[in-house]
């Protein structure tokens, strides 16, 4: 079977480096089911050859369990990691607060793939006029339930109605998408003229991907199906009319990515001992704002 086009960037400069299995997060859920992993030789983008999206992929790869997140129990460590969550959430507010200029009036957000709604739910009514967009039949019956204004299926299919959007924020979400490139430009048509895209995407640049390859944390088979670099980020970009505005490395998020990335690794003895130092520098995921160009 051929390979793929890249989705980015169209070319068929493409290398095979390595085969993944069905995995979500740390977990192995079945390694007798791989998947291609190949790289964009051009612009560096990951995916994974011939993987068939339709209704039988969602419901079997999107069960409800997965919406129900990855519990580590109800002692300290989950403590901590509720702390670090809400830490998190108070910083991306943050950065929305400052790059958008909105002296009067609510700011208008999109939050594509919404989940269930944490999110949108931690945002002020008082301050945001919040939308969500979620193509989950599970995840989008939560946020009704919750009373958030969510549209449901995907994005690029979705008529706003010539609404437009002061922000659309996608976390972790562009990776799980087919057409990186057709979910841009439909961003591009939603969002207002000063608007603000803000994404966040795991990062094949980093040492987690370049030492645990199919065990990486976020490699997240056969959901992820594109993977990137910033190098992929700018092409995708500059393909879809927006420009990089600024980047963060949020180490905090997801804290023991990395952990779980090595642990098949024999650098796993070097970097455990010093995991915080490893960790802060690894850039195990990549936050880019964006306007239009």
């Amino acid at each position: 079977m051929s390979i793929t086009k890249c989705k980015i960037c169209s070319s068929d400069n493409i290398e095979k480096v390595f085969k993944s299995f069905n995995t979500h997060g740390k977990h192995i859920i079945d390694m007798q089911e791989r998947f291609q992993v190949c790289r964009c030789k051009d612009c560096s983008l990951v995916f994974l050859d011939s993987v068939v999206v339709n209704s039988e992929y969602y419901s079997k790869y999107y069960q409800e369990s997965y919406y129900r997140g990855d519990k580590v129990g109800s002692g300290p460590m989950q403590l901590f990691l509720n702390v670090l969550s809400r830490f998190s959430t108070n910083r991306k507010k943050k950065v929305i607060l400052k790059t958008v200029d909105r002296k009067k009036g609510k700011i208008s957000i999109l939050d594509v793939g919404c989940g269930t709604g944490g999110f949108l739910e931690s945002l002020k009514d008082s301050r945001f006029d919040k939308y969500g967009c979620e193509v989950s039949k599970d995840g989008f019956e939560v946020c009704i339930s919750k009373g958030l204004n969510v549209y449901r299926g995907d994005v690029c299919d979705v008529d706003f109605k010539g609404r437009k959007f002061d922000v659309v924020t996608l976390w972790h979400v562009l990776e799980h998408t087919e057409n990186p490139k057709k979910v841009f430009s439909k961003i591009w048509e939603i969002l207002s003229d000063d608007g603000v895209l803000i994404f966040q995407v795991p990062n094949t640049d980093s040492l987690g991907f370049r030492i645990g390859k199919e065990y990486w944390f976020h490699m997240d088979s056969p959901r992820h199906l594109n993977l990137f670099s910033t190098k992929s980020v700018k092409k995708l970009c500059s393909l879809t009319g927006f420009k990089i505005i600024d980047v963060k490395y949020e180490f905090y998020d997801f804290p023991l990515d990395l952990f779980w990335s090595v642990r098949k690794s024999k650098f796993k003895f070097f970097i455990y001992p010093f995991y915080l130092i490893f960790k802060a520098f690894s850039r195990e995921h990549v936050t880019f704002i964006c306007k239009k160009k």
